[in-house]
């Protein structure tokens, strides 16, 4: 994402963390303790269309709050990342531009 766009989230409120052991896949949803989702599924185009990746919806179960649970342990091992944190260099600014190129195809 554009340095603008990380800009209007911070200023908008949004938290930014990174998660500091290693690599995370799975995406957790969460919304008002009664609607969860887990699973692999990107919220994007591509992913809700050609990938067959799978995810489980739960409305209204106990289960959530162990997901909930499960969410802040995992943030207490994320650093969080703040203006500073996410300065991107020219060159990497580049690379990732010609990359951007090719992301549709990938």
């Amino acid at each position: 994402m554009a340095r603008s766009t990380y800009n209007m989230f911070f200023k908008s409120g949004v938290k930014i963390y990174e998660y500091g052991p290693g690599f995370v896949h799975g995406k957790l949803y969460l919304s008002d303790d009664i609607v969860a989702m887990i699973g692999t599924i990107n919220l994007d185009y591509r992913s809700l269309t050609h990938h067959f990746e799978n995810g489980v919806w739960i409305y209204n179960d106990n289960l959530i709050y162990d997901m909930k649970k499960d969410y802040f342990n995992t943030l207490d091992q994320c650093i969080y990342m703040n203006e500073v944190d996410i300065k991107v260099s020219f060159i990497k600014k580049i690379i990732r531009s010609i990359i951007r190129i090719f992301a549709p195809l990938l």
